[in-house]
C-alpha cells in the first residue's frame, strides 16, 4: 500500500509500505480521510512528538484524525464488523490502510449522514469540547479564544451550541477570524492589525486595577489558549479578571511558553492543562455534528489525495492559507 512517510523535518515521502495484518484486538481500515493536526505539524517542523507516529522500516507514519470504513476485524473484536464506518484514532493513518486498536479510546461508528470528511474533524471537535469542559463557561460570562485553528473554532462551535455566553476570539488571520464570526463569535481581533492584549481589555470593559507585582486585569472570565504561542498564556493571564478566572491551556508549544505566577496567585487563576478527549466528549462530538447542532463542513479548507502529502503539509503549515487540511487516500 501507499503511505506519506516522515523522513526527518520537511521531509515527506509517499512510498509503499506493507499493508498491516490486524491483531486480535484491532481492526483494519480502509482510510478514507485524515487531517493533518497540529501535533503532525509540530513533528513535519521541527522533529517533536515522534511517538505520535507510527514507525515503519524508512521512518514513521503520521495521522490520528481519521476516518474510513472497516476491511477485516481482529479474532477478539466482536464490537465491529466488516464494512462499519469508523471514526476515531489510529496512528498511521496517512496511508491507505492502518490497523486500529479496539480500546477505551475507541474507535466509533460513524453515522451513515456524517461524511468521512466530517469524520475526521471529529478527533479535534471531541478535544475542543474537552477544553470547554475543563473551563466550566456559564451563562453570561465572556470566553477570550486565543488561536483559531481547527481547536480554537471548534471551541466557538461547542459554546455557541452549549452555552449562553460571549465569545471573542484572537488569531492573525482573516480567513480563521470570519469564520469564527460565521459560527457566532461575538468579537474577533486580529493580532496583526492591533495589540491583543489591549483589544481584550477594552473589549472586557477596560482595565482593572490590582495592587502590586505588575499585575493586570481584563475582565474575562475564562481564557482558552489554543494558539500555543510564547506569550499568549501570559496574555491570557493578564486578559483574565482580578480574582476567580479561568486558564486552560489547549495548545501544544514548540518554545517554553512565558508564564508569570505571580499573575496566577494575585487573581487566584484556576490553570487547566487540556490534554486530548474523554469517550464521552467523542461520543458527544458525534452526537453534536449527527444532530446539525455543529457544522464542520466549513472547516476543511483543503482535500489532498495521498500522492501530494508533501504539498498537504506545505499548505498546513500556512495557517493564513488553510484551516484544516485533509489527505484522502
Amino acid at each position: 500500500m501507499q503511505a506519506a512517510v516522515y523522513h526527518g523535518p520537511r521531509d515527506i515521502r509517499v512510498e509503499d509500505i506493507p499493508t498491516p495484518s490486524p491483531a486480535e484486538d484491532e481492526v483494519l481500515v480502509r482510510v478514507r480521510a485524515c487531517g493533518i493536526c497540529g501535533s503532525d505539524l509540530h513533528m513535519y517542523r521541527l522533529g517533536m512528538f515522534e511517538a505520535l507516529g507510527r514507525r515503519v522500516a524508512n521512518g514513521r507514519v503520521m495521522g490520528h484524525e481519521l476516518s474510513g470504513d472497516v476491511v477485516a476485524v481482529g479474532a477478539r473484536v466482536h464490537e465491529f464488523r466488516v464494512g462499519d464506518r469508523l471514526t476515531g484514532v489510529g496512528l498511521g493513518g496517512f496511508a491507505e490502510y492502518v490497523a486500529v486498536p479496539i480500546n477505551e479510546r475507541g474507535p466509533y461508528l460513524l453515522p451513515e449522514h456524517v461524511s468521512f470528511d466530517e469524520g475526521a474533524t471529529l478527533e479535534p471537535l471531541a478535544t475542543s469540547l474537552h477544553g470547554v469542559g475543563l473551563a466550566q463557561p456559564q451563562a453570561g460570562e465572556t470566553v477570550v479564544i486565543l488561536g483559531a485553528g481547527i481547536i480554537g473554532l471548534g471551541c466557538v462551535q461547542v459554546l455557541k451550541a452549549m452555552v449562553a455566553c460571549r465569545v471573542i476570539v484572537v488569531d492573525a488571520s482573516t480567513r480563521r477570524l470570519e469564520l469564527a464570526q460565521r459560527f457566532g463569535a461575538d468579537a474577533t481581533v486580529n493580532l496583526t492589525e492591533t495589540d491583543p492584549l489591549e483589544a481584550v481589555i477594552a473589549l472586557t470593559g477596560g482595565e482593572q486595577a490590582i495592587e502590586r507585582f505588575g499585575v493586570r486585569g481584563g475582565q474575562a472570565d475564562v481564557v482558552l489558549d489554543c494558539a500555543g504561542a510564547q506569550r499568549s498564556p501570559n496574555q491570557g493571564l493578564y486578559m483574565l479578571k482580578p480574582a476567580g478566572g479561568r486558564l486552560v491551556l489547549v495548545a501544544l508549544f514548540e518554545q517554553q511558553p512565558e508564564l508569570d505566577l505571580n499573575q496566577v496567585v494575585r487573581k487566584h487563576v484556576t490553570l487547566h492543562g487540556s490534554w486530548t478527549w474523554t469517550k464521552d466528549d467523542y461520543n458527544r462530538a458525534i452526537e453534536l455534528v449527527a444532530s446539525g447542532k455543529i457544522d464542520r463542513k466549513p472547516l476543511v479548507s483543503h482535500t489532498y489525495p495521498l500522492s501530494a502529502a508533501p504539498e498537504a503539509f506545505a499548505t498546513q503549515a500556512q495557517p493564513t492559507a488553510s484551516v484544516k487540511v485533509l489527505l484522502k487516500p
